[in-house]
């Protein structure tokens, strides 16, 4: 559920947390933290020149001569390798023509189609110029084709080719594995205004999620020093100006990068501004990444653009660590605010109560026995259900602890538009309740935040909630996706724990 409201241990915490009284103390010892922090990095601009620079943004070489590339057969596993491919096919473009250029994508064994890549290309009206290994759809309008979970593939490829070069996150079949639906991270490029071209690897050639790698050693922040660092950061890039700032937020041994206190810089299109240490071929090229998603398919980068437009807030995501070859997806809080209205900056770091997780020991830890998939399928099944049957038959069948729509700790509730809770099978108390303002123990706001990403993502989205369907009051992390019925009331469910791959 979205936003129902926790009990016995779990109501001792909310109620703790919503006390003036502990607010008052909180509030005390945060602004000692910042001006703590800010006393530290008091002239860390002026004061602390770094080596580097701030990133440029890189362009192709023009040049008069025809360029052409030679055909190889090396498999890119890496994002800056795929930059460089893309890179190259917009060069080619710019220098050929279009005409010239698309016939080129479009030849399977041409010098674009090489190792596990290829070149494809679109116009932003959504017409499908060059598909070499899809040649039927080539002239059509695929503009209206989404992955499958939903995800409008085509629209966000177009979106992000307009800002200049960016990362989308999508399903879709591998030509080189049977036609196999993968996971898939393309980067996409405008030629010249009226089309893109993109390149893309799937999950099963190379680390298709950069961003989800965070430096777990070293002390564990908790929420306060988050919240703290994010704060100072914010008040001295604002005291300094933004190409200062951003010169000292891109060095990966400057006074900001602190374990897993690193900042994030974009501006409000989504295009990445500061990204030290993990992946600063992001910064460096200026990646967009409003349509970027993690393992879980949460769109993190809009998500928390949409915070940060509103004054700032907490939003989850995941990170991954490696033991023994085993993946763990640690959940990891966020904390966004805005620097001015052209640009903000976000931090994180891994969920405090998890951080045992980190070195492979998984006692007393919820790990997921359902997928994702499940999850949107289930979901799906039910909202086709209540197009269906209508409002009042649905509601009650999902009202049932048994019903259809139940399937052990996975099951699906109802809510209307404003937040009321209209069915649950688990949690009856809370039905007729108005959750739309509800916060949980870190202060983020569950229900507007799931609104957000039904309306303006792929529908998932993070949160930390107690088990009901097996009477837990511990938070937990919950994957959870939300679909709208009609425009007066939606369909959600959750998947509970961490991803153990």
């Amino acid at each position: 559920m979205t936003s129902h409201t926790p009990d016995d241990k779990s109501t001792t915490i909310f109620l703790m947390t919503t006390n003036p009284l502990f607010m008052i103390t909180r509030t005390l010892l945060l602004v000692f933290a910042i001006l703590f922090i800010a006393g530290l990095f008091t002239g860390c601009i002026q004061n602390n020149e770094p080596e580097t620079q701030a990133p440029q943004v890189t362009s192709p070489v023009t040049t008069n001569a025809v360029t052409t590339p030679s055909a190889s057969s090396t498999t890119i596993t890496t994002t800056p390798a795929l930059i460089a491919f893309v890179d190259r096919a917009v060069q080619y473009a710019r220098e050929n023509g279009r005409e010239n250029a698309i016939a080129t994508f479009n030849d399977p064994d041409g010098i674009f189609s090489t190792g596990n890549l290829y070149i494809f290309a679109e116009d932003y009206n959504g017409t499908a110029l060059a598909e070499p290994f899809e040649h039927e759809i080539a002239g059509t309008n695929i503009l209206d084709i989404t992955d499958t979970f939903g995800t409008p593939v085509v629209r966000n490829l177009g979106e992000t080719a307009r800002f200049g070069k960016g990362f989308v996150s999508y399903a879709y079949p591998n030509p080189h594995n049977n036609y196999m639906v993968e996971q898939k991270l393309s980067v996409v490029a405008d030629v010249d205004g009226t089309y893109y071209v993109g390149a893309g690897f799937y999950a099963s050639d190379g680390d298709i999620y950069p961003s989800v790698v965070l430096n777990t050693s070293g002390k564990q922040p908790d929420i306060g020093d988050l919240v703290a660092y994010v704060k100072s950061t914010v008040a001295c890039a604002r005291a300094n100006g933004k190409e200062k700032s951003l010169a000292v937020f891109n060095d990966p041994h400057g006074p900001f990068v602190q374990g897993q206190l690193v900042v994030m810089a974009f501006d409000f299109n989504g295009t990445n501004l500061a990204s030290p240490p993990y992946a600063p071929e992001v910064a460096l090229n200026r990646i967009n990444l409003i349509n970027y998603h993690d393992p879980d398919g949460v769109d993190t980068i809009r998500g928390m653009r949409d915070l940060a437009k509103q004054g700032g807030g907490v939003f989850y995501t995941v990170a991954k660590v490696t033991v023994d070859g085993k993946e763990i997806y640690l959940p990891k809080i966020d904390y966004a605010e805005p620097v001015d209205d052209t640009w903000w900056l976000f931090s994180g770091i891994i969920d405090p109560e998890y951080t045992q997780a980190a070195t492979g020991n998984l006692t007393g830890i919820p790990v997921r026995t359902h997928t994702r998939v499940e999850l949107f399928k289930l979901v799906s099944d039910a909202v086709t259900f209540a197009q269906s049957n209508g409002k009042e038959k649905t509601l009650a069948v999902i009202n049932d602890p048994e019903g259809q729509f139940v399937n052990g700790d996975l099951y699906v509730w109802a809510e209307s538009a404003d937040g009321t809770l209209l069915a649950d099978p688990f949690w009856k108390s809370g039905i007729g309740q108005n959750y739309i303002d509800f916060t949980d123990i870190y202060g983020m706001e569950t229900t507007r935040v799931g609104i957000d990403a039904m309306q303006n993502g792929t529908g998932f989205y993070h949160a930390l909630f107690p088990n009901t369907a097996e009477n837990g009051t511990a938070f937990v992390p919950k994957l959870i996706f939300m679909k709208p019925v009609d425009g007066n009331w939606w369909i959600g469910g959750g998947v509970y724990g961490i991803e153990v791959g």
